[in-house]
């Protein structure tokens, strides 16, 4: 085999166009381009730095390198009979500089190199998903400061269950998109460790500084052993399995938008630019979109399952087994990026109808755990005032009244320990407003809840805000580029 190619000294014969075809990962890797260019600038500047390569060589290696660069940011495709996005890089790079070229792979492997690529594309992606999780807290969070005092029933079961406000029904949506974003930031911390310097799987024996290559990438630390970081694909684990519990809490909301939008909910109606008609049936105005995130957490879901199944038998230290989490990573990031941007439209779309809500406050005896404490309140052990509450449930449905439209007499011969204001605290309304404990239901608490979450929805647009470009994208963009990369 030609001494230009990635690998084929020690082999005699060409590779089969079946097995070439087979084990050919261009076709998906190549999304990978930037980042590896990236961590080829930092590879090839570090070399410098510490003189392995000479000045001359390592000259038109970084001009090279931020050449490809910028075409690729600008629209350069990746293509050609390269059998991944590394030997294409490195292909380009000889064609353009000569034999300074081929001395770019000095102290690195492929296992780092691919290693370093992947996790700098996961940061940056995690960081774009993090950024529709705040968009979309920010929605129904400002949704829900309109609806502080707009009671609608609590479902456990899916059968009414105490009165809330649809505030704080909104925020209970947010505070799961919070714990996705504490996933989501945790993965992006766990991604932040620099493979560059740990070679094939022992390193090398060049005097390398791996901690300059980290911070020429913006990486957080480096690694502690060169065995371990090589076949280590956890934080591949960790970003798809937050992505899916992401996607398993927008299902949840949009299972809620599809049933809150049938004709026997009727507690939402959808705006026409969010919702999609039928073939054959002129009336129907159907939830596609959130149907569609439905069924996109399955995906998630399968895609975190193929990946443990990938990692749990492979011994250390790497694996071509590994060109397989590529795709599934794509797609559990990709949907995840898709399906907040769907989210955030359908969460704008939403018509709150309060009449309706506020309507079904009645015929489900929303108010008999209040009835309860009241009893206890007045002395009644909870166990005794439960079973009086529920007798008197049941003379309420005999008579087709709610609680608090039981006369006085009927209700104390089940409620003998009831007192006069007994029909006040049972109305809906104020029975929410009573459930001042943290966190609950009435306003007051709901806006300490809206409160903590604006805080904590700032902190994490701050940070994003906060992340830069790594160092050595920074000098890339400089305009004296190559006197900025060797500054």
């Amino acid at each position: 085999m030609p001494d230009d190619a990635l690998w084929g000294g020690r082999f005699a014969a060409p590779v089969h166009p079946a097995v070439q075809e087979f084990t050919n990962s261009l076709p998906f890797d190549r999304r990978l381009v930037r980042h590896d260019l990236l961590a080829s600038l930092a590879h090839a500047r570090m070399l410098r730095e510490t003189e392995i390569l000479a000045g001359s060589d390592s000259d038109l290696i970084l001009s090279g390198l931020s050449e490809m660069l910028r075409e690729v940011e600008t629209g350069l495709e990746v293509e050609g009979p390269d059998e991944d996005v590394h030997t294409w890089i490195e292909r380009t790079l000889v064609e353009r500089v000569g034999d300074a070229g081929k001395r770019l792979h000095t102290a690195r492997s492929r296992n780092d190199q691919t290693a370093v690529a992947l996790r700098l594309y996961v940061r940056e992606r995690l960081e774009d998903i993090l950024s529709g999780v705040a968009g979309l807290q920010r929605v129904l969070t400002g949704q829900a400061a309109s609806f502080r005092e707009t009671f609608l029933p609590g479902y456990t079961h899916l059968q009414p269950g105490q009165p809330v406000s649809l505030a704080h029904h909104l925020l209970a949506h947010v505070a799961s998109l919070g714990a996705d974003a504490e996933r989501l930031r945790a993965a992006h911390r766990l991604a932040g460790v620099s493979p560059l310097g740990a070679g094939a799987l022992a390193g090398t024996s060049f005097p390398i500084d791996p901690t300059r290559s980290a911070a020429l990438l913006g990486l957080d630390r480096t690694f502690a052993n060169s065995m371990h970081i090589v076949g280590d694909r956890d934080y591949v684990l960790d970003a798809a399995y937050a992505c899916a519990m992401l996607s398993v809490h927008l299902s949840r909301w949009a299972d809620e938008i599809v049933l809150w939008s049938t004709r026997e909910f009727g507690f939402i109606e959808l705006d026409d630019s969010v919702a999609q008609g039928s073939s054959i049936m002129p009336q129907k105005k159907n939830p596609e979109a959130a149907e569609i995130l439905r069924g996109k957490s399955a995906r998630a879901i399968g895609n975190v399952t193929a990946l443990l199944a990938l990692m749990k038998g492979l011994p250390l230290t790497f694996n071509s087994d590994f060109q397989e989490d590529k795709e599934r990573l794509f797609d559990t990031l990709d949907t995840a990026d898709w399906s907040l941007a769907a989210a955030i439209a359908v969460a704008r779309g939403v018509n709150y109808r309060t009449d309706v809500m506020e309507a079904a406050l009645t015929g489900g005896m929303l108010t008999a755990t209040e009835l309860a404490d009241h009893l206890v309140r007045r002395g009644v052990p909870f166990r005794r005032a439960h079973h009086q509450v529920g007798e008197a449930v049941r003379l309420a449905e005999e008579g087709g009244v709610e609680l608090w439209e039981l006369d006085f007499e009927t209700l104390r011969t089940c409620c003998p320990s009831a007192g006069d204001d007994v029909h006040e605290v049972l109305r809906p309304q104020a029975a929410a407003a009573a459930h001042d404990s943290p966190g609950g239901p009435a306003p007051g608490r709901v806006l300490e809840q809206l409160q903590e979450v604006d805080r904590e929805v700032a902190a994490l647009e701050a940070w994003l805000d906060g992340r830069t470009d790594p160092p050595i994208r920074r000098a890339h963009l400089e305009e004296r580029l190559l006197d900025a990369a060797l500054s």
